[in-house]
Parts: C-alpha cells; sequence; structure tokens
C-alpha cells in the first residue's frame, strides 16, 4: 500500500493473532532503509546483489587509516542510497570514526565505532532529513 510504512523488525506474534502491523511515518522509514542499506553486505540479499555497503568488506582490514575508512565509509553509503533509497534526494554524508576499547580490565579489545550522519531532502514532502547512527567494526556490531 503506498504511503504506508511499517515498523521493523516485524511483531509476528501480534501478525498471528491478527493485528495490525505497526505503522510508522515516512522519515522513520528511510532511517530504517539507510540502516538496513548500511549494515547489509553485498550478495546478502539473494534478488539484487548490488543491494548494502561495502563496510563489510573493510571489517577485518585493520591495516586502512580512519581517513581511507571514512572515504570508502561515505562512498559506499553515497552510492547505495542514491541507488536504493529513492524517496531521498541525498546531499551529504559525513562520517566520523573513533578506537574506543570494549573490553574488561583484563582483556583489551580495541574497535572502530563509526558515525554517521545523513543529511537530504524528503522527495515526496520535500522536507528536510537527518539521520544519524553508529556502530563498531573490527569486527562489525551494533
Amino acid at each position: 500500500m503506498k504511503g504506508t510504512y511499517y515498523k521493523i523488525p516485524f511483531d509476528f506474534e501480534n501478525l498471528m493473532k491478527k493485528k495490525d502491523a505497526d505503522k510508522i511515518p515516512l522519515d522513520l522509514s528511510v532511517s530504517q532503509h539507510i540502516f538496513m542499506l548500511a549494515t547489509t553486505s553485498f550478495g546478502e540479499c539473494k534478488f539484487d546483489e548490488t543491494y548494502g555497503s561495502e563496510i563489510w568488506e573493510i571489517d577485518f582490514d585493520l591495516l586502512k587509516t580512519d581517513n581511507n575508512l571514512k572515504d570508502l565509509i561515505a562512498e559506499t553509503l553515497k552510492k547505495t542510497i542514491t541507488m536504493h533509497e529513492k524517496r531521498l534526494v541525498l546531499e551529504d554524508v559525513e562520517v566520523f570514526i573513533k578506537d574506543y576499547n570494549v573490553g574488561t580490565l583484563g582483556k583489551r579489545r580495541m574497535k572502530k565505532k563509526v558515525k554517521i550522519g545523513i543529511k537530504g531532502l524528503i522527495s515526496e514532502t520535500n522536507r528536510p532529513f537527518f539521520f544519524s547512527t553508529s556502530f563498531f567494526v573490527g569486527p562489525l556490531s551494533y
């Protein structure tokens, strides 16, 4: 149904009870889709090998500098959002990377925290759109 957007993940228990799925506004639907694009690897969706981003390809590549990672993540997000999220006119993608110790006292585990900011315009409403999220890479987790 055009103009109706649903919250993911679906609550299948409610669907089995023949209750309506939770609906969300357009901007939240776009945000959910961008998050899915960012955290899906190429080839994971069998119906479209181009769906996803290159972030998974560099997940274990700890030799890349933070600047190289920022550039690669920004470019792959720009490309995939432009290709797969037609409801958004993309204006800018910002990426920030910082090293974090996510281990315990006895065990140090360093990860890179990637924070992304997306700025654009919702085509249908001509309203500004802002999205921000973060996740850890090396290996990827969120």
